[in-house]
This record gives structure tokens, C-alpha cells and sequence, in this order.
């Protein structure tokens, strides 16, 4: 009786101590639970970290845009700004933004960065100008710290949390192994919990796996297309065919997928982004080794091992026809094109990256040609390209060094032979590569912004050096369209008069057909003001480009300057003569001179001198000087012609030399 009330009294103390394992063991295990759900948590750093990315991408193509002026760079920084704006709106919610409530400090970083990214808003979406370009770089200068701050932070306080995980892991687990040596008693139950337990742990273990595998693939692929993504891309360079001798990277432009992507919608953009991913699939996976690539945005790669370089060029072509077919998404067709650039390498110089920049190159180049057309790189575009940055960056201190010098070319009066006027034209010399050719350093300054100096740097020197020559020649000044948009060249043009004291009547400022194109409300207000100061204006190349009869009207010119390109064919062209002809007659009647440009023979002066143009400019008469020389030729041909019909000079021998 006595054993059976110990056994019982036993069997109650073992009930109740398995009852109080059971209860601990199972709160063990949840917590157990919770603590490898807590550590299969989606890591706030990588979210952190897509931000850094996208703000240093945001950052380059906003700095590409500013020294080139490339539009594809332009587009490509305004979709990052929106990427960007994306990524930073998510962190408010889920785990970052419960990172972000707890760390009052990030909490008011975050909120300055989102108000600095909201004030730009209007500019990024007009980004019509390097200038522009360059004040956004400045303004957006701290983004990419605060990112960095705030995602270095919430690195801290993730990897904080997964310690005290894994020390609450470790402390449950060690109270787990207690529980268990305590329930040794009961062997079946033990065991019955044990196996419980190891299944469960089995379980979070192919949970943490396959959360591991679904992170690893999408550190290497587009989560829209499937595609390997660009920091997948140069890792996949090794071809599977033994008999693949060359390496090519083909990069592909979408051409007007923006307009679509805001017309239909983001959603219905995915889904072209998806459909065209597709299609470059079939046609570059047909090999082994080959990969197709979404680099961001509407930019893809194909990474191709050949046998023949010719392949190369025969895919692009087919994966251009290919992508211009129409593509048919939610009942609605829709057409696109695309533009390619190729980049090829032998087997012995496989760098991908490398050829991705290449290839990147070519296409930029191709759609500055034309739009779905291809381009293959050659050494000639890097040159072109580290000529064009070499002389950008010199262009900015070669004014201060006195490289850039005004040149004048006479202009004169084509009845008496008298020289009534010089235009100004800015000449480069830099201290290495010798003369630069105004075409090829005039656009890169218009381009960088830097034209407005030099148009300074022009008026100034112009309105000083028309003091050495005689006081009935008139001394003429380029005006760009950015110096008229701007707003300054009336301040500028005012402070060039004043200083030297130059009568302003001597001054004749001359504008391009272009400036009057968009709104010519801007300029012709400008243009008035500068009428006010009494130097006179004139309207340059007409006859080229975008010409209209309508711009003889718009304005009130005080001369007409013909283009050369109707006086080259004089000799055996009677078309271009009629022309000159009809312009003479308007602009006689709104009481304008009319200015002849690319006078080169004698035949071309007579005939010029029948239709009784004004004045004549040319290398016929003399090739732009520098002021000492072109204060000689004037004394010379005044002296030599006073009031005589003007002989002929030269021979007539065709010169086709750019003024």
C-alpha cells in the first residue's frame, strides 16, 4: 500500500514535472520558432542597399548628362529618379519603416532626403539642358551620403537584432536541452517530443534554404523579366562552345518606350518590357553560352560566343526585326524599334564588362546617327569621345589662358569696294593639340554651357579691338541661343559698351534662325532691349535649317545675312541666285541690308554685284585675322580703293574653307 502511494504520489510528481516540461518545452518551441522566423526576416540592409545603387546610378547618368548631353542619359537619370523616389517612398513601410519609427535621427534624415528629392521634381522632369544638369548634380550632392548613412544605420540595428536573436536562440535552446534531460524519465514522451522538435527544425532549415536560394537568384536577375541583371552580366563571359573564337556584347535601346510607358501605364510598360525580353530570347539563347541581360530601364545586352564575327551584325539585325514587329498587350498592339550597339573582342580579351562598355558606346553613338540602326565599336569612338572630355575640361580655363582669340573677316561694300564692317569669330589654339576647329569646339561649349563665357569673352574683346579700326566699320558679334534664353547678354553687351566706350551704332550683334524656332516671344523681347542700347542686329545664316519668310517680318532687322550655301553653286547654278534674289526684294522693302556670305570667286562677285546685294563676305575678300593683320587689310584695301569699282582680287579659284 505504502509503495503504491509512492508510486502514485511518484507518478503525480512525474505527471506534474512532465506536465511543467510539456508546457515549458512547447513555450520553447515557439519561441524557437519565432526566433528562426525573426532570422529568416527580410534584411533591412538589402533593402538600404538597392537605394545606394539606384542613387549612384541616379547620379551617374545625371553627371553623363551634364558632360555630354547625351538624351539617352537624360532619360535614363529621369527613370532613376523615379526609381529612386519608388525605393525611398517603400521604406516607410514593413521593416524599414519599423527601423525607421525606432531611430528618430534616421526617421528626420529620411524625411529631409524625400523633401530634397520632392523640391527638384519640376526640374528633373524638364531636363532639357546640361545646365541644368549640372545645378541638379550640386542640389542632389548629400543624396547619396544620407543614403548611405541611413542604410549603414539600419545595417547596424539589423545585424544588433540578429545577435540578440541568435543569443535568445541560444538560451532557449540551452533550456530546451535542460527540459529534455529532465524528461529522461519518460522516454516515450521525450522521444515523442524530440521527434516533434527535430521535425520542426527540419522544417525552418528548408524554409531558410529555399529563403536563401530566392535571395541569391534575385541578387542576379531582373525580378520583371528573369533576365540576368547587369551585376550578373560580366560574370557570365565563358563560352560552353569550344569552337567559339570571339566574344561580342550586344546592347539594345528601346526607341520611344518612355512615351508608351506614360501613355498606357506602368503596368502595360512591364508587360512590353517582358514581351520584348522574349523575343530577344529566341533569338540570342539559340546558342549555348549566349546570354540575354536587362541592364535597367528599357536597356538590354546579349552577351554572344561566335565563331565568326560577322554573326554578330546578323543577330543584332535579326533581334532589331524581331523587336519592331507588333506586340500584342491587353488587346491593344503596339509597335516599337529599337537601336543596337556591338562591341567584339577575340577569345584572348574577354573582359564583358568591358565590352559592355563598348558596345554601350556604339549604340549611344548609333541613336545620335539614327534611330534603330547599329553601330559596331571601333577605337575611333573612345577617341572621339576622350578628345571631346579633354577639350570640354580645358575649354573652361582656355579663356583665363588667352587660347581663345577673336579672328576678323572683312566685310565689305559691294558697290564701292570699301570695308564697312568685320565680323568677330572666336578661334581656339590650345597649348597641345594646336588649332581647334570652331565646329568641332563651339558645339561642345554650347553643350557644357560654356559658351556663355566665351560669348563674353567675344563682345569684350570686340568692342576694345573696333576702337583700332576706322570709325565707319562696323564690328560684328555671334550671339548663341543660349545666351539669348539665358537673360544676360543685355547686361553683358551693356557692360562691353561702357567699358571701353564704344559707340554702340558699331556694334552689331548676330542671331541665328534657330533662336526664333520655339517661342520667339523670349527673344524678341531680348532683342528689343538690346536695340534700345542702339547697336544694331542682324539675322545670321538665313536660308539654312529651319528657314521662314516669316522671320524677315518677325523682327525688324538691320541686316539680312544670306548663307553660303546658295552662293557655292553660283557659277552653274542659276536656282540659288533666283533665291538671293527674292530674299533682296523683302529685304529691301522692311528696309534691311542684305549680307552675302562664302564670297570665293570673281564670277560670283559679279553676279552678286547684278542683284544689287549690299555687302559681301568671303574669303574672296580675305580670311579672318587676328586684329593687327585685319586693321592691315583694311588700311590696305581703303587706301588702295577709294571710291573705285571693286576689281578682282583673286583668281577665281574655289576655296572651300569654313569661316
Amino acid at each position: 500500500m505504502l509503495q503504491f502511494v509512492w508510486f502514485r504520489q511518484f507518478a503525480v510528481v512525474i505527471i506534474v514535472v512532465l506536465g511543467i516540461a510539456t508546457v515549458l518545452h512547447a513555450r520553447v518551441v515557439e519561441d524557437t520558432a519565432d526566433a528562426v522566423r525573426n532570422s529568416m526576416r527580410f534584411d533591412v540592409s538589402w533593402i538600404g542597399a538597392h537605394g545606394r545603387i539606384e542613387a549612384a546610378q541616379l547620379e551617374a547618368y545625371l553627371a553623363r548628362y551634364a558632360a555630354l548631353g547625351r538624351q539617352a542619359d537624360a532619360d535614363n537619370t529621369k527613370l532613376y529618379y523615379q526609381i529612386l523616389l519608388g525605393r525611398l517612398d517603400s521604406w516607410s513601410v514593413g521593416g524599414y519603416g519599423e527601423f525607421l519609427a525606432s531611430n528618430p535621427e534616421s526617421g528626420r534624415a529620411y524625411d529631409e532626403l524625400m523633401r530634397l528629392l520632392e523640391s527638384v521634381d519640376a526640374e528633373m522632369s524638364n531636363l532639357d539642358s546640361t545646365a541644368t544638369a549640372s545645378q541638379l548634380l550640386d542640389t542632389l550632392a548629400p543624396v547619396g551620403a544620407t543614403i548611405e548613412k541611413i542604410g549603414a544605420e539600419a545595417t547596424d540595428s539589423a545585424v544588433n537584432k540578429a545577435a540578440a536573436i541568435r543569443q535568445t536562440l541560444t538560451e532557449k535552446q540551452a533550456t530546451q536541452h535542460y527540459l529534455v534531460v529532465t524528461a529522461l524519465a519518460s522516454a516515450a514522451i521525450m522521444l515523442i517530443v524530440s521527434a516533434f522538435q527535430n521535425r520542426t527544425l527540419r522544417r525552418a532549415h528548408r524554409q531558410v534554404g529555399r529563403a536563401a536560394d530566392k535571395f541569391a537568384y534575385l541578387a542576379h536577375h531582373d525580378p520583371l523579366t528573369g533576365l540576368a541583371n547587369r551585376t550578373a552580366f560580366p560574370d557570365t563571359n565563358q563560352p560552353t562552345d569550344a569552337d567559339a573564337s570571339h566574344t561580342a556584347v550586344i546592347v539594345f535601346d528601346l526607341d520611344g518606350f518612355k512615351l508608351i510607358n506614360d501613355t498606357w501605364g506602368h503596368m502595360f510598360g512591364d508587360k512590353l518590357l517582358i514581351a520584348a525580353a522574349r523575343r530577344l530570347e529566341e533569338i540570342i539563347s539559340t546558342a549555348p553560352g549566349n546570354v540575354v541581360a536587362r541592364l535597367g530601364g528599357d536597356e538590354f545586352a546579349a552577351l554572344l560566343h561566335l565563331r565568326d564575327k560577322a554573326e554578330a551584325q546578323t543577330i543584332a539585325d535579326r533581334a532589331l526585326e524581331a523587336l519592331k514587329r507588333p506586340f500584342e498587350i491587353d488587346g491593344s498592339s503596339v509597335t516599337i524599334s529599337a537601336t543596337a550597339g556591338i562591341a567584339i573582342s577575340t577569345r584572348q580579351n574577354q573582359n564583358a564588362r568591358g565590352l559592355l562598355e563598348d558596345a554601350d558606346l556604339a549604340q549611344s553613338e548609333a541613336k545620335a546617327r539614327k534611330k534603330g540602326s547599329v553601330s559596331v565599336y571601333d577605337q575611333s569612338l573612345r577617341e572621339m569621345v576622350e578628345r571631346r572630355l579633354t577639350l570640354e575640361n580645358d575649354l573652361r580655363d582656355a579663356i583665363g589662358k588667352g587660347e581663345i582669340t577673336p579672328h576678323y573677316q572683312i566685310q565689305v561694300d559691294l558697290v564701292t569696294g570699301a570695308v564697312v564692317g568685320v565680323e568677330a569669330l572666336a578661334r581656339w589654339h590650345h597649348a597641345q593639340l594646336g588649332p581647334i576647329p570652331p565646329d568641332e569646339f563651339i558645339p561642345i561649349a554650347e553643350a557644357s554651357g560654356q559658351i556663355v563665357d566665351i560669348g563674353k569673352h567675344m563682345i569684350a574683346c570686340a568692342c576694345k579691338d573696333a576702337l583700332r579700326l576706322p570709325p565707319n566699320v562696323q564690328v560684328a558679334v555671334n550671339l548663341s541661343v543660349i545666351q539669348i534664353m539665358q537673360g544676360e547678354i543685355m547686361e553683358t553687351t551693356a557692360d562691353a559698351l561702357m567699358a571701353t566706350r564704344l559707340p554702340p551704332d558699331r556694334l552689331k550683334l548676330e542671331v541665328t534662325e534657330s533662336v526664333m524656332m520655339a517661342d520667339p516671344k523670349q527673344p524678341i523681347a531680348v532683342l528689343s532691349e538690346l536695340r534700345y542700347l542702339g547697336v544694331s542686329l542682324a539675322l545670321d545664316d538665313f536660308g539654312t535649317g529651319y528657314s521662314s519668310l516669316s522671320y524677315l517680318t518677325t523682327f525688324h532687322w538691320d541686316e539680312i545675312k544670306i548663307d553660303r550655301a546658295f552662293v557655292n553653286d553660283l557659277d552653274t547654278d542659276s536656282i540659288g541666285l533666283s533665291v538671293i534674289e527674292a530674299v533682296l526684294v523683302l529685304a529691301k522693302k522692311t528696309g534691311a541690308k542684305v549680307v552675302v556670305e562664302g564670297v570665293e570667286t570673281h564670277k560670283q562677285l559679279e553676279l552678286l554685284q547684278g542683284t544689287g546685294c549690299d555687302i559681301g563676305q568671303g574669303y574672296f575678300f580675305g580670311k579672318p585675322v587676328p586684329i593687327d593683320m585685319a586693321c592691315a587689310q583694311i588700311r590696305e584695301i581703303n587706301k588702295a580703293l577709294p571710291g573705285q569699282p571693286l576689281p578682282a582680287r583673286r583668281k577665281d579659284k574655289r576655296r572651300q574653307c569654313p569661316e
